[in-house]
């Protein structure tokens, strides 16, 4: 069996995985864009904020008889009728035609460029994205040679608010514009997101809300400020965080697609029976509300591209959908969510939430204050969470196993979480905001 495995992303390298653990005859070629192999380019913000080198992100790709990687190699076409790709080598320009059996369309996504004057004009001489490692590379570059004061950034989602810190941490000026009304705007309820705002001008980053930006100012070639509701903001470099666009022009026409991102059924298998798709260009189901929704995060392409590959294999594998779980770390705040915000359920759902403040570990132990927010619906249904501070993540990825399994507000007060003063509070957070929510229930029997 010929596989055929378009970008070497995370989706890739799972798929990868388990095609050659599951069919042992497998030949399984990967074509990858970059001129490097697999690299993680969720840590990009955090190795510029520490002075490390971006080639610690690289992570080389375990090579089989069976399993050839063609790096700095494109896809042009794809033939789906005859099943064939045509790539072609960016070194020296050759043209190689590679039959499948099975497709995996993994190419992922790109970084959105805004509608803004001189965006496109300007990317690479003072407007920048971050997605691969040469992006993060040429923005250092720009600033050390320009002796840049002070950047700008667009959008305040997490790869923005986490570039935001790097580049305070770098010694510059940042200031943050967010088109919406508060930061983090999928993840967070707005009494959620201004405790991280509260952080980031506690730390010098300015943040302006309903802000959309209209144009980057520029004089003769070089970058000044940009305008923000009529008003001029000086700026010497921005950088564009504004959502990522998937990579599915070559399958235009061929499978089923809603807003460029590709369909796929339960086994990630696209409208065409030998085309599977996972990762950043796919559309997926919310299994909290059931509604098709798209979540571009590291960890839910992992699993899309076990099970595309296990089905690919010939055994069968089933994704039920994603909890929308992820954290982020702005500097020394770590902030996490899964499932619905406050504000999306209550379209559904008749809502309830409690919001509760406590120490992750006694303040003898050097205990640090941490919040949780639990949402729920009438009948104690957990829909989601939200969570900062220290150890927050580990909370709210108790939070995601409870939506997964369908568990109640009192399955979160009765839950039976380890207790050491050095590792944990004797009454965890979790249990705390579920007690909270249940005297709101007003519920009469307790079950533990």
């Amino acid at each position: 069996m010929n596989y055929v495995i378009i970008g070497l992303g995370t989706a890739g390298v799972y798929a990868t995985r388990y095609i050659s653990s599951i069919d042992r005859n497998a030949d399984i070629t990967i074509i990858e864009k970059n001129r490097y192999e697999s690299y993680s380019p969720c840590g990009i913000p955090f190795i510029i904020e520490k002075g490390e080198s971006l080639e610690l992100l690289k992570h080389p790709f375990p090579r089989t008889k069976r399993i050839n990687v063609l790096i700095n190699h494109e896809v042009i076409e794809i033939d789906n009728k005859e099943r064939k790709i045509i790539v072609k080598n960016l070194q020296n320009g050759e043209k190689l035609e590679i039959a499948y059996d099975k497709l995996l369309f993994s190419a992922g996504a790109e970084p959105l460029i805004p509608k803004i004057k001189n965006a496109n004009e300007y990317l690479g001489n003072g407007v920048f994205v971050i997605k691969r490692l040469e992006d993060a590379e040429n923005l250092i570059e720009y600033i050390r040679e320009k002796s840049i004061k002070h950047v700008s950034v667009i959008g305040a989602g997490p790869i923005g608010l986490e570039m935001a810190y790097s580049m305070k941490s770098f010694g510059l000026n940042v200031s943050v514009f967010e088109m919406l009304p508060q930061v983090f705007p999928r993840s967070l309820d707005p009494d959620m997101a201004s405790e991280v705002e509260k952080f980031l001008t506690g730390n010098g980053i300015k943040i302006y809300l309903s802000s959309p930006v209209e144009e980057i100012v520029v004089d003769g070639e070089k970058v000044v400020g940009i305008k923000s509701n009529n008003n001029f903001y000086s700026s010497e470099a921005v950088i564009l965080s504004a959502g990522f666009r998937p990579n599915t022009e070559l399958l235009k026409n061929m499978v089923d697609m809603e807003r460029s991102f590709i369909i796929v059924d339960d086994h990630m298998r696209s409208s065409d029976p030998n085309i599977y798709a996972a990762g950043d260009n796919i559309i997926v189901k919310n299994m909290i509300s059931g509604e098709k929704t798209v979540f571009q995060i590291a960890t839910v392409a992992a699993k899309q591209g076990m099970v595309a590959g296990i089905n690919m294999a010939g055994k069968e594998a089933i994704y039920t959908g994603t909890t929308l779980t992820f954290v982020s770390k702005i500097g020394s705040l770590e902030i996490a969510s899964t499932g619905l915000t406050e504000t999306e359920a209550s379209k559904k759902y008749r809502v309830f939430s409690a919001r509760a403040r406590g120490l992750n570990r006694p303040k003898y132990t050097g205990g640090t204050e941490i919040l949780l927010k639990l949402i729920c619906d009438e009948n104690g249904k957990i829909l989601g969470a939200q969570g900062m501070g220290e150890l927050s993540s580990q909370k709210i990825n108790v939070i995601s196993m409870a939506i997964r399994k369908n568990s109640t507000v009192m399955d979160i007060l009765a839950n039976e979480m380890g207790y050491c003063p050095e590792v944990s509070e004797l009454y965890d957070i979790t249990n705390m905001a579920a007690d909270l929510l249940i005297k709101k229930l007003n519920i009469s029997k307790y079950i533990f």
